[in-house]
């Protein structure tokens, strides 16, 4: 409790001496840095991604380097297996590094689609975007195209428990365990954006307020939150899920059915979620980035 106690103190004193904008998630104004739509946590670093290729890097949550904008266009998300960053953006484009985030190099990529989420498990990559694309690689270098069943706009990829789930548009889920046969399923008309694991359930998250979740993977229950702006990510991490979205959309639950709505007094839409050296991170649009320890109280800034 003391060393709990203390880091809050700690926080509470940048925010009166200045040190941290936008503490406890209050109201600030128009971010002005490139909005950023992928995170994650890796190799004791965190990375995210965003508009123009643009990569963030950061050991704590709180400062951020940037290390520029690599190949052009916007970069969607971002994953890390293998000891090495891989990110997806527009265009197909497939970017790694193996030094951290510092650097990248551009693979060769099987599709001139934009690929908009990114995913590792058991040994494999996979990568999803539009018009149904669907790629795997035992590197992040090496790229082959998968048959997914469907031209529906394919946008996030998750895995737990052997299994990779892929969301999109249209409702649709894809499963597979060997990333060779995949399950179509049509859940609701919604787009769905992201994938979180936790408390022994999957959940997808979407437009309006879409959450579904599945013990399995294969039968899906509607425990949607009516009447919100879309959510676009979420997170499973000491003991509650996170969801976060458009307009400062905050959720969390501690089992995926039964859900708090926190005020971040922010209209920013969150894009990226990550847990780093015991942290909830979310990055999201004009550069916004925020912290919270405990998914409800949040403190944080803008990327420059």
């Amino acid at each position: 409790m003391r060393a709990r106690i203390g880091r809050i103190l700690g926080v509470v004193a940048l925010c009166i001496l200045g040190g941290v904008s936008g503490c406890g998630g209050g109201s600030d104004g128009p971010g002005s840095g490139p909005t950023q739509f992928g995170l994650v946590d890796g190799d004791d670093r965190l990375v995210s991604v965003g508009v123009n290729g643009s990569v963030f890097t950061s050991d704590n949550g709180g400062a951020w380097e940037n290390r520029g904008s690599f190949n052009g266009g916007p970069l969607q998300d971002v994953t890390y297996g293998r000891e090495r960053f891989v990110a997806v953006g527009n265009g197909g484009r497939i970017n790694f590094s193996d030094n951290r985030g510092s650097n990248w190099t551009r693979a060769d990529s099987p599709t001139a689609n934009v690929l908009r989420g990114v995913g590792f498990g058991a040994g494999r990559f996979v990568a999803a975007g539009e018009g149904g694309v669907l790629l795997r690689s035992p590197d992040g270098e090496r790229w082959e195209t998968l048959d997914s069943g469907t031209t529906d706009d394919l946008i996030g990829v998750g895995f737990a428990e052997g299994l990779f789930v892929v969301v999109g548009n249209a409702g649709v889920i894809l499963t597979s365990r060997d990333t060779v046969e995949w399950t179509f399923q049509q859940v609701t008309d919604a787009d769905l954006q992201d994938v979180g694991v936790g408390a022994g359930v999957f959940l997808v998250v979407g437009g309006g307020g879409a959450v579904f979740l599945s013990e399995d993977g294969e039968t899906w229950e509607d425990v949607s939150i009516r009447d919100v702006p879309k959510i676009n990510t979420v997170f499973f991490a000491n003991g509650i899920f996170v969801l976060m979205g458009d307009a400062g959309t905050l959720y969390t639950s501690p089992d995926g059915r039964t859900y708090l709505q926190g005020n971040l007094q922010t209209t920013e839409a969150f894009h990226g979620l990550a847990f780093h050296k015991n942290n909830f991170v979310v990055v999201g649009s004009n550069g916004i980035f925020r912290q919270s320890f405990d998914g409800r109280t949040w403190f944080g800034g803008v990327l420059q």
